[in-house]
């Protein structure tokens, strides 16, 4: 291919009857080194005198040859300057020297992450940051290559065509591609892609290549890894207190009505979000999924009806507890909060209080010295409302 060289050899033979002097041998393609020959006598041939070399060009090998001619010239004893075209094999010929050249054309492309944007500003590569890719294409054969072009199946390449790409050089500049990271990419934790480059050869012949993403002679995908960070919240509060007995006051045989607002605070999605509490029967769910910083406050509620132990403590206290499943199967719970989904402060209710009261009362209205007396005890339980907790 170009760069190599072609060395010639030229075999001069005096085929007349007189002999030759000052023989020369010339050539338009190139220097011929050697000579001239003092004489060459009849009959006699050298084929040590003449030599030359020629360097192929990347023309050459377009043109899949390289032919050409030298001319011998001598001089007879008469002063007659005789001369004679080269042949390929025979002194009786006058075919020009025709040395074939193989085309083989090929092509290469390197994908390469230049950058990424972190659009949200957090911080990690996530939903909705943008990749940035460079590519590089390099003429790997022999031939020079025209209208070369970039395809993506994942994005939409910029730049380009480009009209010729000479043997052995490469280009770095003219294509570029952006793609935006979806929430599917961070669940599976990578960005794959592969580009697929494309040229015209002299031939009319298509070669194309793979992209790789570090070297020319393979083709790995380019990866872009994504950092998964799961986590998810938990709110519980109390929407309401049925008063059952209807005396104003929550105490003992009155509902409590919990609700429960579940928050995906990582970058991944998750499936299978339940919610349990020792203290209650959590009614709805499980949530088939629950995408990043999305809220849930309607699939989950639960009630309790409050006990007359409740009424002992004068609280109600409790906590629930989320689960959900990450995409690389680990479970992921918090414990809830009664305010925000950054604390883990279990949720009070605060219960009224009863305290037992006795009274006593004589049973006879006059009571003599000395004369025995009846009186009727009775115990009751009065209720105070209790401060706010």
């Amino acid at each position: 291919d170009a760069g190599d060289t072609i060395t010639y050899a030229f075999t001069v033979t005096n085929t007349g009857n007189v002999t030759l002097t000052n023989v020369t041998v010339t050539d338009p393609l190139v220097s011929v080194s050697g000579g001239p020959l003092g004489s060459l006598a009849v009959g006699q041939s050298d084929s040590t005198t003449f030599t030359a070399t020629y360097t192929l060009t990347a023309a050459d090998v377009t043109a899949g040859k390289v032919t050409n001619q030298a001319t011998a010239s001598g001089t007879s004893t008469h002063g007659t300057v005789v001369s004679d075209l080269s042949d390929d094999a025979l002194n009786t010929e006058d075919d020009p020297t025709v040395t074939p050249l193989v085309a083989a054309p090929a092509i290469a492309l390197v994908k390469t992450v230049a950058s990424i944007t972190d659009t949200n500003g957090n911080h990690i590569t996530d939903a909705g940051d943008v990749i940035h890719y460079a590519f590089a294409v390099t003429n790997t054969g022999n031939v020079d290559l025209t209208n070369v072009t970039i395809t993506d199946p994942m994005v939409t390449v910029n730049g380009g065509p480009l009209a010729s790409l000479g043997v052995g050089l490469t280009d770095t500049s003219k294509f570029s591609a952006d793609y935006t990271i979806t929430q599917d990419d961070v669940n599976a934790g990578q960005v794959v892609n592969q580009a697929v480059v494309k040229g015209v050869a002299p031939d009319k012949s298509e070669p194309t290549d793979r992209s790789d993403n570090n070297a020319t002679n393979e083709d790995d995908p380019t990866v872009t890894p994504l950092k998964a960070k799961p986590g998810i919240a938990i709110v519980k509060n109390v929407s309401k207190v049925e008063d059952v007995n209807g005396d104003g006051l929550t105490n003992a045989g009155d509902i409590i009505h919990y609700t429960f607002k579940v928050t995906n605070t990582g970058n991944v999605s998750l499936t299978n979000v339940t919610v349990t509490d020792p203290l209650v029967s959590v009614s709805g769910g499980p949530l088939a999924k629950l995408d990043p910083g999305v809220t849930d406050s309607k699939t989950f509620t639960a009630a309790y009806t409050i006990k007359p132990a409740d009424e002992v403590t004068g609280k109600v206290v409790n906590q629930a507890v989320a689960n959900g499943k990450a995409p690389d199967g680990s479970t992921i719970t918090d414990d809830s909060d009664d305010k925000n989904i950054n604390g883990d402060n279990p949720t009070i209710t605060p219960i009224a209080k009863s305290k037992p009261i006795l009274t006593k009362t004589a049973l006879t209205d006059q009571i003599r010295r000395g004369e025995q007396a009846s009186f009727e005890i009775v115990a009751r339980r009065v209720m105070f409302k209790p401060a706010r907790l």
